[in-house]
């Protein structure tokens, strides 16, 4: 019985942990293409599918339109460096993921915490918005 139910736990957790549990469509879509290979153009937001399409089928990322993101972008794609980007706190993730500097100088709790669970491999517990939590729980499993 307990073993049953451990089985049950385990399956609800795994279940638990997809795309499917964000809230915001572009996002989840997001998701699905960076975890289970599924196609960008389901992304409605612009700059995000351009990402995505950087990210996981070789695009450039020059059609992103926001400065910052598009240097997010090509600093994870391209190599090239994070200092292009004016804000603080996706500055300071760009510097953990791509020259493996810290997360801890990320103002915001959950991005800190998200920063640190893909990096670092901590938990995605820790991160209060359930969206945001459940995309570090699909990408880190």
């Amino acid at each position: 019985m307990r073993a049953i139910i451990a089985m049950l736990l385990m399956l609800s957790t795994y279940a638990h942990a997809g795309c499917g549990n964000i809230s915001d469509s572009d996002q989840r879509a997001y998701c699905e293409a960076k975890t289970n290979g599924q196609s960008c153009g389901n992304i409605n937001d612009n700059d995000l599918r351009a990402s995505c399409k950087a990210e996981m089928n070789g695009q450039s990322c020059g059609n992103i339109s926001d400065n910052d993101q598009r240097a997010y972008c090509n600093a994870k794609v391209n190599g090239q460096s994070c200092g292009n980007i004016r804000d603080n706190d996706l500055r300071a993730s760009c510097s953990a993921e791509v020259n493996g500097q810290s997360c801890g100088n990320i103002s915001d709790n959950d991005q800190r915490a998200f920063c640190n669970a893909k990096v670092n491999g901590q938990s995605c517990g820790n991160i209060q918005d359930s969206s945001l939590r459940n995309e570090c729980d699909a990408i880190t499993r």
